[in-house]
């Protein structure tokens, strides 16, 4: 099968690092996938992050991640790279094909933040340029520009 370049290959180390950020003493394993619950008892929210390092998909062998919320799914398939921060509480994890990258971003908080399609342009733009409503984005989605750079 082939495998994307660009896919990142989840290690031992990375679940554990992702652990860690989420606040999550250990993930299920549950075949080929890591599960990750995250629960918010102050606001009363859970999502449901999965990882599976290596699986077909449409022919190919790349990962997925996964985040399950009580209002319905994210997918991200083959995922270039992920960026935990335990200051900020939350991993980014982004995927990037031909100047576009799509991200979410999980927080231990039980929040989930989703970007799709967004131009990587706005990544290195001067932050008061840019309209309040893409502000977020280009920061948030900014943090990934230091791994695609280590990629390319």
């Amino acid at each position: 099968m082939l495998i994307p370049d660009k896919t990142h290959r989840f290690t031992k180390k990375d679940i554990a690092k992702i652990a860690k950020t989420l606040g999550i003493d250990e993930p299920k394993k549950d075949g080929n996938a890591y599960r990750f619950v995250v629960r918010n008892h102050v606001a009363n929210r859970t999502v449901t992050l999965e990882i599976y390092p290596e699986l077909d998909i449409g022919g190919r062998t790349g990962n997925l991640a996964q985040v399950f919320t009580p209002v319905g799914l994210t997918q991200l398939h083959f995922c270039t790279n992920f960026i935990a921060s335990e200051e900020l509480g939350e991993v980014i994890f982004f995927a990037e094909d031909r100047r576009k990258i799509t991200g979410f971003i999980v927080s231990k908080d039980a929040g989930l933040t989703c970007y799709a399609n967004v131009d990587i342009g706005i990544l290195s733009k001067d932050p008061f340029k840019l309209s309040g409503e893409i502000l977020g984005c280009a920061i948030q989605l900014g943090l990934t520009e230091h791994k695609l750079q280590e990629i390319k």
